[in-house]
């Protein structure tokens, strides 16, 4: 039986956050002022290129650009109209230069780019800093468009009136990274929760630089919890990149098994893997030059969207002090392959070895044994928390069963507890975990996540440990994670299957102890109101494959989530999802119409039982045509998302075969 008809989920979400500048003193001349037509300045420190001649040089050199600070871009939607040249400012990643201090038009000056956790963002932006206003600024970065505008992106270092702000951006080329070995680790890993989508990813101690091109590696975020790195040169400006993502300075003997693991995956390889590559480097300075080796990873991706895990075996570099070095190198910014890193860790990435906390044990069915309603009693969340499908397993730990989390290759899934309310205090989560399947691999975290007095979850909210990678099937694998809450909060415990790799994955004996809290309200939420999902997550299975020759139906992504695309040069598309087999209470989706088919409606029919609020057993919405919307093949790209995109609707008498 099957449920609802041309469902169409399109699962997009754009996060921006904005900047602006710092202080001057007296204004003084600007290089090359007036000298048109032509380039005036050579692009270094000492001679930076004029306002004029970045405008005409927008081709991903790396140069320097001076002018005087004179606003803000407010609204990426519509930059010319929300240019900003007087306080108050609220945008804090790009400010305005132009040649004079008194521009007020827009299309006169050059937009910078200020990238989020760097220095120059808290020292240069207006918003903070709405005292820079008026002053010079000679900054260095990659020359290309920023917000429609001739800019300067991904900056490294600038000077205020003169002074540095930042670094010099002076290169050594003997040591061109900017490598420091004096105080070498012994561990270290980069999960990259903290990665902001579409920023320069910056940690303490790791370097990311760009070499040429002015990409660097930049976060990105997928259905709001998985967040990974991603070096690509797509849509940039130039024809040459390289950049550098590299670990700490480590000694390779305290380092365990004198291995780095990481997870590594592609998009856009088969159209694009001759003009893009990832090179693995062991890095170390003598006498201050860096000299790089390569190094053999085996099993690198070649399949999109599929998470590999790798390992880069030292062993041969006993004894020495050095880093490993990611090298993502282009030769096309139209036909480019991107490059994504995830769960970089000193050693091979397993999971154990970690003991379960001490004192009082909270849970009640931690083992799994008892079962109601499909469901292992006490782990149903009435919130998002739950999205994975479970099983009850007989390959346990002990006792008589396991729980199976089914995984997804495509998102995250989590088995989420029953919301409880905890005292403030330090708890201590534990699972037992296991591949579900002899031959495959899984990979989990433990983790919580507050639950608002509404039963809302914010995207953002969700807390997990390190992750158990590459969890097999021969032995049970204990993970713990240690939390500590300030006040009383109600919670989900959390154990996620991660999509890298997305195997089943068995959980048993769970343990939640603590020493100085304790449950206040166990429970007690209603399990039957519809649960609301996480912003553009569906919970209805999308289409795996496409029928391109009855339904005219394509599995796609849309901003990278799962969407689904219903027909083809003018031919009406049909989808039926599968039964749901439960009950809900409402329906809703994005969806929106290709640039310029402002005519297309869209058909949604409940059958196998239900209707909508009002008797109907089937809606027809009048699309609006996207603009922005951009793409081939099966993957597109909509900016905006506006709220007519959205569509919400109450179901009545819905059964398990709707």
């Amino acid at each position: 039986m099957k449920k609802i008809l041309n469902a169409l989920f399109l699962t997009l979400l754009a996060v921006f956050t904005f900047s602006s500048c710092s202080d001057v003193p007296a204004p003084y001349d600007i290089l090359g002022e007036g000298d048109v037509p032509g380039l005036t300045g050579d692009g270094t420190k000492e001679n930076p290129y004029s306002i004029e001649a970045a405008q005409q040089k927008q081709d991903g050199t790396i140069a320097w650009v001076q002018g005087y600070i004179v606003g803000t871009v407010e609204n990426y939607e519509d930059p010319s109209g929300s240019a900003k040249f007087a306080a108050p400012f609220t945008a804090k990643n790009n400010l305005l230069i132009a040649a004079s201090a008194t521009e007020t038009n827009v299309k006169n000056c050059v937009c910078v780019q200020l990238s989020s956790g760097t220095e120059l963002y808290s020292k240069l932006n207006l918003a903070e800093n709405a005292t820079n206003l008026g002053h010079i600024l000679a900054i260095q970065g990659s020359l290309e468009k920023f917000y429609g505008f001739p800019g300067v992106k991904s900056t490294t270092a600038a000077t205020l009136d003169g002074k540095d702000v930042g670094g010099s951006g002076e290169t050594d080329p003997d040591n061109p990274l900017g490598l420091d070995d004096s105080n070498p680790v012994n561990s270290f890993s980069a999960t990259f929760d903290d990665a902001v989508n579409n920023n320069d990813y910056l940690l303490a101690n790791w370097y990311n630089v760009a070499v040429a091109g002015g990409r660097r590696w930049q976060g990105k975020i997928f259905n709001n919890t998985d967040k990974y790195i991603q070096a690509t040169s797509y849509n940039a400006s130039g024809s040459n990149f390289e950049c550098w993502f590299v670990t700490p300075a480590f000694k390779v003997d305290e380092i365990a098994d004198k291995t780095v693991s990481f997870k590594c995956a592609v998009y856009n390889y088969a159209t694009a893997a001759a003009n893009s590559n990832l090179e693995v480097y062991f890095l170390k300075l003598v006498n201050g030059k860096m000299e790089s080796s390569k190094l053999t990873i085996d099993g690198m991706p070649t399949t999109d969207n599929t998470w590999v895990p790798l390992e880069a075996k030292l062993d041969s570099y006993a004894g020495q002090t050095g880093f490993v070095g990611f090298k993502y190198t282009s030769t096309s910014s139209t036909e480019a392959l991107s490059y994504r890193l995830d769960d970089i860790q000193a050693g091979k990435g397993q999971g154990g070895g970690e003991t379960p906390g001490e004192g009082t044990e909270l849970l009640t069915n931690g083992g799994f044994e008892n079962w109601a309603d499909g469901y292992p009693t006490g782990w149903k969340s009435a919130s998002t928390a739950s999205s994975a499908t479970l099983e009850q397993s007989t390959d346990k730990r002990s006792g008589a069963s396991s729980v199976l989390v089914k995984g997804d290759p495509q998102s995250n899934k989590r088995l989420g507890s029953t919301e409880m309310t905890l005292k403030a205090g330090t708890y201590t989560f534990s699972a037992y975990l296991k591949a579900a399947t002899a031959g495959s691999t899984a990979s989990a975290a433990l983790g919580y996540v507050p639950i608002g007095d509404d039963g809302v979850i914010g995207g953002n909210d969700y807390k997990y440990g390190d992750y158990a990678n590459d969890l097999t099937n021969a032995d049970w694998v204990v993970k713990s994670y240690t939390f500590t809450l300030l006040e009383q909060k109600k919670i989900c415990l959390l154990v996620m299957n991660s999509k890298k790799p997305g195997g089943n994955l068995l959980v048993d004996d769970a343990s939640l102890k603590t020493t100085d809290g304790g449950i206040v309200d166990g429970g007690g939420v209603d399990p039957e109101p519809d649960p609301e999902l996480d912003p553009y997550e569906s919970n209805i299975a999308m289409p795996t494959t496409s029928d391109s020759k009855v339904d005219f139906y394509y599995n796609c992504t849309v901003n990278e989530f799962a969407s689904l695309k219903l027909g083809k040069n003018g031919v009406a598309g049909t989808w039926t999802s599968d039964a749901l087999g439960t009950v809900k209470t409402k329906l809703s989706f994005y969806s929106v119409a290709w640039s310029g088919k402002n005519g297309t409606s869209l058909t949604v029919e409940i059958v196998g039982g239900g209707t909508f609020e009002g008797g109907e057993a089937s809606k027809t919405v009048s699309l609006i045509a996207n603009t922005g919307f951009s793409g081939s093949g099966t993957a597109f790209t909509i900016v905006p998302v506006t709220d007519t995109d959205y569509h919400e609707y109450t179901l009545i008498g819905i059964t398990a075969n709707s």
